[in-house]
């Protein structure tokens, strides 16, 4: 046997051995079974906890923790007693910072009775880990924030710049009683044609990256008790807000519904209450002669004729001190539905007293227009009514005002009043219009 000659093959093979081990991207160590350094490899140092001459020869328990090392002690038993590789993951600070390794430790063929060791290769993994890390973040985030949605009770929606929807969430189809859609407009298929545009040009402004107000949008949707029922009209309170992306682009939109039927129908009923009349159902005091100032206003600048009609019930008191209250009420209540039966569809009835009424007419081209309106009016409240036990007759004075000049509402009103109080005074049962020569006599405006 050529001994010189084997000692320089051995000699080589392991250089080779050392060229290859030193070339790898892994760390490399030989650890015997009490997992102590028996070899370190490794491109870069800066991933050792310590150098490689201050690692051989010492436990693992020493260089990397007793936590850490006991695990890998632990894996090298049993690999060295079963034969097959095992994977083991644990995170080391060391002068690169703090890193995730991977490592796979094998057993070694040795000869028998020798001492027994292992192969680890350690492989830096920090970047999946950080990968992984911030994919559960993602998902945790994401999962929460479906369960959020889900959870209110609101719809909710998300769309691209081209007004695509990206996310849903259950509600919002509950609330346009509709499927999933392409389009935030074919979601909101069942919104009435009068509030398209209002939506159209929302969403439109939000992916110009306008501040939008919220709007109203009224659908109809089918009802729920008969399919066969006309529609029912919900009313829905939409805001939307622009998302944008690193640089500051607009990158989308997202949005939330929210239906508000109940509170806007409350809402109605409260401006209804503080502007109706309870008996009559005509306009109250307060709010006409807010809507005269304001038409008056509104039409100082047209130049349209407009007319104001003044009437008050004759022989009121008698009626309430004869028969009672009540009877006077049924009174007031038949005036007001004869006088609803006449007017115009443009016109507006107010009750402003305790029997008295006007009636707001705007587009009136003439004084004559305005005496034949009054002229009608009059006619429809020439009638009878029954009270209890009794028949009363209805009859009223009326008076008209004319004008297509700047006139404001308390003049129109004190114009309007004297004409009526010249009609009660003559004892006339038609119609007065104000003329600049009628007395208005002892009598104020009623504001």
């Amino acid at each position: 046997m050529n001994v010189p000659r084997l000692a320089a093959d051995l000699r080589e093979t392991e250089a080779r051995l050392h060229a290859l081990l030193s070339s790898l991207d892994d760390l490399v160590f030989e650890l015997d079974e009490a997992g102590t350094y028996l070899g370190v490899w490794t491109t870069d140092d800066a991933l050792l906890v310590a150098p490689r001459n201050e690692l051989l020869g010492r436990s693992v328990c020493d260089t990397i923790g007793q936590e850490i090392g006991l695990r890998l002690i632990e894996v090298i038993g049993h690999v060295l007693e079963t034969g097959r590789p095992e994977i083991l993951e644990y995170c080391l600070a060391v002068p690169a910072g703090v890193r995730w390794f991977q490592c796979r430790v094998a057993q070694i063929a040795s000869p028998e009775g020798s001492a027994r060791s292992v192969c680890l290769l350690a492989r830096d993994i920090s970047t999946q880990k950080i990968a992984e890390e911030e994919i559960a973040k993602s998902l945790f985030r994401e999962q929460l924030l479906s369960r959020l949605s889900e959870s209110l009770p609101v719809g909710l929606f998300q769309i691209d710049t081209a007004g695509r929807i990206t996310f849903t969430n259950d509600r919002l189809h509950a609330i346009v009683a509709r499927p999933p859609a392409a389009t935030i407009q074919e979601q909101m298929a069942g919104a009435v044609a009068e509030d398209r545009p209002v939506l159209e040009a929302a969403v439109e402004a939000v992916l110009a990256d306008q501040p939008v107000d919220d709007i109203e949008i009224r659908l109809l949707l089918p009802s729920t008790d008969d399919a066969a029922a006309s529609p029912v009209e919900r009313v829905c309170l939409m805001s939307l807000r622009a998302l944008t992306d690193s640089s500051g682009a607009v990158s989308g939109a997202v949005g939330c519904l929210s239906d508000v039927t109940d509170p806007v129908q409350l809402r109605r009923q409260l401006e209804v209450r503080a502007s109706v009349d309870t008996l009559t159902s005509c306009l109250n005091r307060e709010a006409s002669l807010e809507l005269l100032r304001r038409s008056t206003t509104a039409a100082s600048g047209e130049r349209q004729g407009r007319a104001l009609i003044y009437l008050d019930i004759d022989q009121f008191k008698s009626v309430n001190d004869r028969y009672g209250h009540a009877a006077g009420d049924r009174v007031l209540v038949a005036a007001a539905d004869r006088l609803r039966s006449a007017v115009r569809d443009c016109d507006l009835i107010g009750r402003i007293g305790g029997d008295e009424f006007l009636v707001i007419c705007p587009q009136v081209d003439s004084p004559e227009q305005a005496v034949r309106i009054a002229d009608r009016l009059a006619s429809a409240m020439t009638a009878t009514v029954d009270v209890q036990l009794a028949v009363v007759e209805l009859r009223t004075s009326v008076g008209v005002a004319w004008t297509r000049e700047a006139l404001d509402a308390d003049a129109f009103i004190a114009q309007a009043d004297s004409a009526m109080y010249d009609s009660k005074r003559t004892g006339r049962t038609g119609v007065s219009l104000f003329t600049a020569a009628v007395d208005p006599g002892p009598t104020s405006s009623p504001l």
